[in-house]
This record gives C-alpha cells, structure tokens and sequence, in this order.
C-alpha cells in the first residue's frame, strides 16, 4: 500500500528524518544507483507529503558516498559530448554570508548557467576494470598520485558490492591486492611514502563490536600489515545497562605533520528487555532523561518498527503521534541504565588518535573542539586538518562547527557552515566544501568558504530551469571536490500528478480532486458542486464531514454529507495511490532525469544532462572522481545489460577545455 508519511514539523522530526537518510549509507550492500534514486524521491515526498517518524539515535558513521573509479584515460575516439558556446538561463546562483561567524543559509540569487567547461568522452570498461564503488566512509577513496591504491568493489560486470582492494603503478593498469586487510569502513591516505588504510577489524575484547585497525604498506600497495589501535573503552563498557560498546571509523586525513584519524563511540543497551514486559509493545519514545511510554489516553495507534539504538537491530512499536498523548518516562535509573551508559547511546562521543609515522597511534584530547560533538569528519586544507564536529542537543537541534588544526592538538574554530547537517565534506583548492540539508530553508544545498571565510551558498533547486516540467524539483545525490573543482549528480524529480493537470476519482456520488503528489485532495459532492473537505497529510479541514480514521491497514477516510449523518463512502490512500498510478502511466518519466552540476568556485555552474552525454538513457551514477586532470562519472545504462545480466556501465569523462 502506498500511504503517504504523517507530517512532523518539528526541528528533531526533520533531524530524525535526516539521520535515518544518512544512517542508510553506514553499510556496504547497496550500490549508489538505488542510495542516489531512493535519496531523491525521498526528499521529494519530504517536501510534498510529509516527514515521518525516525527513532534514530546512534548517530551513523558520517558517511557519503565516494567513489573509486578505476580507468583507463579518455579515449579520443569515443567522443559523445563537447562544450556548448551557448548559455543556459537557470536560477543556479549564489548569496554571500560573512564569516566566520555563525552563518544562515539565504536564497540563492538568480543567474545564468554557464557552458559546459569540459569536452566529454564516453569509455565503456572491459572486465579488467573496476567502475562500482565502495559505499563507505567520507575520505577521499583513492590515494597516491602514482602509484596509487584504491578501495573499490568488483569489476561493472559482477553484483558483488564487497570491497575490493586495487593497486596500480600508473594509474592505468590495475591489479587487486591479493591479502587486504580485513576491515570494515575502510578509508585510504598517503604520508611520506607508505599507504595507509583505516577502519575497524573483529573484536578483539570481549563485549566490544570491533577494534579500531590501521593497515599499512610499504610496498605500493601490494602486501599489508595490520596494527589495532589503542583505543580504551573499558570503563564505558563496565557502565550499569550496557551489553557492548560499539566502535565505529570515521575519518583520516594525513598532511606532512603526521596523520590523524577520528572515530565515534558508542553504548549498546537493550532498551526492550529494560522496559516492563506489560509496556514494551505499547510505543515508545526516548527523551534525555528516560523513555517516554504511552498510559493509553489521546493516542494513535503505534506500527512496529525495526530500528537500531547503535546496536543490533530491534523491533519497537513507534508511536507517531507519543508527545501529543498522555505518557510516563522511566527514568535511566529505573530501567538500570546508568547517566553515562544513557549518554553514549544518546549522544556518540567523538575520540581522536594521532601518529607521526602513520603506524604508532596515541589518543590525543583535542583542544578547542567543544564538547559533545560527535560525527567528527576530516579533511585538508593546504597543509592543515579541517574538522566537521556535529552536535545533537537536547531539543534536537544540531549545530555543526569547522575547526582547523596545523597539529591535530590545537584547534580554530572556523565557525558553521550554512546547513543543519553536513552531508559531504572536502576542499577544492584554498576553499573548503559542504553539502547538506537546510532545514529552515527545506532544501539541501552546496555551500562554499573562501580564505576570507565568507560563505557562497547554492540551493539544489536552484538548478530547476522553468522547462524542466510542473513543480520540479530536483536532490542532490555523488558529491566530488579536487583540483578541478566541485561535481554533484543533480537527480530532477517532475510531480506526475501536477504535470498531468491534476487526477480525479469517483466515488459514490463523490468527487476527490489530487493537484499533486503530496496527496493533498478536496472531496466534493457531485450533487452540489460543495467542497465537504479538504484533506492535508492525512488531517481533514472539516472533520465533521470527512474523517479521518485509523486501522490496522493505515488511514481510512469517511465521508458524509452532514453532521452526524451516515457514511456515504470511504477511501483509503492506497484507492488515491492506484488512481494516481493509472492517470500518470506513461505520461510522464518514473525515474529522474540525472546531470552533473559543476563549478570551479562555487558560484558559477553548468548543467549538464548525463543523458546526453551518454547517448543513452541513464537510469542511475555510481558516482564521481575529480582527478588532476579529469572529472569522471560512473553511469548505468537503462535496458543495458552485461553478458550475466547485471546492469551496464559506462565512465564518462570530462576533460577540461581551457
């Protein structure tokens, strides 16, 4: 059945709702066709049906896509594409907001794309060569400038998404490591020479998840040595109420002072066998100082839903609605949780190890970083480490903070960048980049700092030109900064409903209007032309005559043509959904239309359709690689096949004209 979400404005639901989306990408499994489509159509029916409920609160290991693209150069012969001479009017423009105090995200200002800056060439891989990508941490997923060693999946032609460790000497011929390290999470960088890989290996300890590992080479890549890290969780796993600690990788970065890599800890409590057998599939909440469950007084009814508290999965009953019903809280006290076992789980504390050989590690305290961030991200900014601190409040606020440090010790503050949430975080030459969600503005957005710390601010919407189609929107998907500038996969998302004019049902006497895809309809009497109701987000403006009730199959709408009087008819969202389904088929596109946005600074883009470029239809990107001298996008193809029936793909790679 598809039913729309229920609507929660609040900050902490549109939070919830964000980390629930970043917590997807934490695994490796699912190739960035499906994260890049999914994403997309999830923020479209965020922004036009509703935000639904997501218990999250172990915050996922910051993670965005990266991509490794392994590759020949372009082929001269395989020319698909080339530059236009011709500018694009759009709405892709830029605001500038002062730093490095705290920044708000403002509109972007109107302007004009530019041309393309690239001559495109279009190289179909043979099944030497490796195009999918590992789904893992934030850092950049290739190292060295030659050789060079790559964390990767299997060549296009296999539906293993394992990693896959690659080497190559120059770039061009390129061999997988025959005994990697047995890591999970993993991330590469260089320093002076030796290769480093970084993530978590199997516990070594009792009652802890996984150990913090680095893997190190000192022959290009081709054989690996493995070193656990000192990282001390005994005295959380020795807290009242916790089963095991959770340890998770994040970040490296290396610069010629040493490297520095940062991970995120966590308490594992079994909140189901905490609470009262009587009350554990009633529906519950959590809140700073316990659990919050339903007495029975004004509630919904509660669906079972498998969520995770930074453990092992579970099976809960969420209540949607559990703030607006009468409730209790057991504290952390009564359920035999102890205040710092609760803290963890709440609120994943940041740690941070240093080297100055990239083999022997030390926790270091950082200074400057305030306290309780979590969800602590990486990167360089000429010889410097720039961090990305999140932190979650207690109202479920977050503030998200850059710091830079010459030593990994001492750090700067920098200020916030304009999103409530970083998603994708690097540096393109002397500027730093984030992508994220801004909440305020309902909108993610690509931000970029100058030297001088002010912020240049760039909504994904922006880039909707006026003929893309009715109510168009469009979602940010692979991300990529390097030498050549910044890269994002815009996916376009056309409301079937809007561009179709409009859908209409009819039942019994009755006519349901829907403008749009967020379902919002009007229910009027044939017999009098009258408008009984309209119906928002499942909520009805005259309840009195359409109502809204709930069943075990979600919610169901009972119409009647008075108070009081009898039901003359009813419909679910699934009767709305199957209508919608018929009047939109094959009208107008299923899927998005994808194209690659692109700026050397930030303030100036091109659009470009992947299609295009391609000569074929393009259903989905495993994502980007910004390089020296090429920016390189991994396609798949729509109706294309390999020879074992997995899908197609093809790299296409732009090469700068100027």
């Amino acid at each position: 059945m598809n039913t729309p979400h229920r609507p929660h404005h609040s900050l902490e639901h549109h939070l919830a709702d964000r980390l629930a989306d970043r917590a997807g990408h934490v695994e490796l499994g699912t190739p960035m066709l499906d994260v890049v489509v999914g994403r997309g159509r999830q923020r479209q029916r965020r922004r036009r049906a509703a935000v639904g409920i997501a218990a999250v609160v172990g915050i996922a290991g910051g993670s965005v896509a990266a991509v490794a693209v392994l590759s020949r150069p372009a082929d001269p012969d395989r020319i698909t594409a080339a530059p236009t001479d011709e500018t694009t009017p759009g709405t892709a423009g830029a605001s500038t907001v002062p730093g490095p105090t705290t920044p708000t995200a403002t509109e972007s200002v109107p302007t004009e794309f530019a041309p393309s800056p690239f001559t495109w060439n279009r190289v179909d891989p043979d099944s030497t060569e490796a195009v999918s990508f590992y789904n893992g941490a934030p850092d950049d997923m290739v190292a060295g400038s030659g050789p060079f060693v790559v964390w990767s999946t299997a060549p296009a032609v296999s539906d293993d998404y394992s990693g896959v460790l690659w080497r190559s000497d120059d770039g061009l011929t390129w061999e997988q490591v025959a005994a990697p390290p047995a890591l999970v999470g993993r991330t590469v960088a260089q320093y002076n020479g030796r290769f480093l890989t970084y993530g978590t290996a199997p516990a070594t300890a009792a009652g802890r998840r996984s150990d913090l590992a680095i893997g190190t080479s000192d022959d290009a890549g081709r054989t690996w040595a493995t070193t656990v890290l000192p990282l001390d969780t005994s005295e959380l796993l020795a807290e009242q109420g916790v089963t095991s600690v959770g340890v998770n990788a994040t970040s490296i970065a290396a610069t010629t002072t040493g490297v520095l890599v940062t991970a995120q800890v966590n308490a594992n409590v079994d909140l189901t066998s905490k609470l009262p057998a009587e009350v554990r599939d009633l529906g519950w909440d959590l809140t700073e100082s316990g659990v919050r469950v339903p007495t029975g007084e004004g509630c919904d009814s509660v669906t079972p839903t498998t969520i995770s508290f930074g453990g092992p999965t579970t099976t809960v009953a969420v209540a949607p609605d559990l703030l607006t019903c009468a409730s209790r809280i057991y504290t952390w006290a009564e359920l035999g949780i102890s205040e710092a076992a609760a803290a963890s789980m709440m609120h994943p504390e940041a740690r941070m190890l240093f080297s100055t050989d990239g083999v022997t590690f030390t926790e270091i305290e950082p200074i400057g970083i305030d306290a309780g961030v979590t969800d602590v991200r990486l990167t360089l900014l000429g010889d410097a480490f720039v961090a990305s601190a999140n932190r979650l409040s207690a109202d479920g606020s977050n503030t998200t903070n850059l710091y830079s440090s010459t030593d990994g010790r001492q750090w700067t503050s920098l200020g916030s960048p304009p999103v409530t949430w970083v998603e994708g975080f690097g540096s393109s030459g002397d500027r730093l980049v984030v992508t994220g969600y801004d909440i305020e503005a309902d909108t993610q957005v690509i931000a970029v700092r100058d030297p001088s710390g002010t912020w240049t601010t760039t909504s994904i919407n922006s880039f909707v030109l006026p003929t893309d189609g009715v109510q168009a929107s469009m979602g940010g998907g692979s991300f990529a900064v390097g030498p050549n500038g910044i890269s994002m996969v815009g996916a376009l998302f056309v409301d079937p409903v809007a561009e179709v004019g409009g859908v209409m049902l009819s039942i019994d006497g009755l006519t349901i209007e829907i403008d749009d895809t967020s379902y919002t309809h009007r229910v009027i009497d044939d017999a009098t032309g009258e408008v009984l109701a309209t119906v928002t987000w499942e909520t009805s403006s005259n309840p009195e005559l359409v109502t809204v009730s709930y069943t075990d199959m979600g919610p169901r709408m009972e119409v009647r043509r008075e108070p009081g009087g009898d039901v003359v008819a009813d419909y679910t969202y699934e009767d709305l959904s199957n209508a919608v389904a018929d009047a939109t088929v094959n009208v107008v596109p299923t899927g998005p239309e994808l194209f690659l946005l692109h700026s050397a600074d930030g303030i100036t883009w091109s659009r470009e359709s992947l299609d295009e470029i391609a000569g074929a239809t393009v259903t989905g990107t495993g994502g980007i690689r910004i390089t020296d001298t090429q920016v390189i996008v991994a396609a798949l193809l729509a109706g294309e096949r390999n020879p074992n029936g997995t899908p197609k793909q093809t790299l296409l790679i732009a090469t700068p004209t100027a």
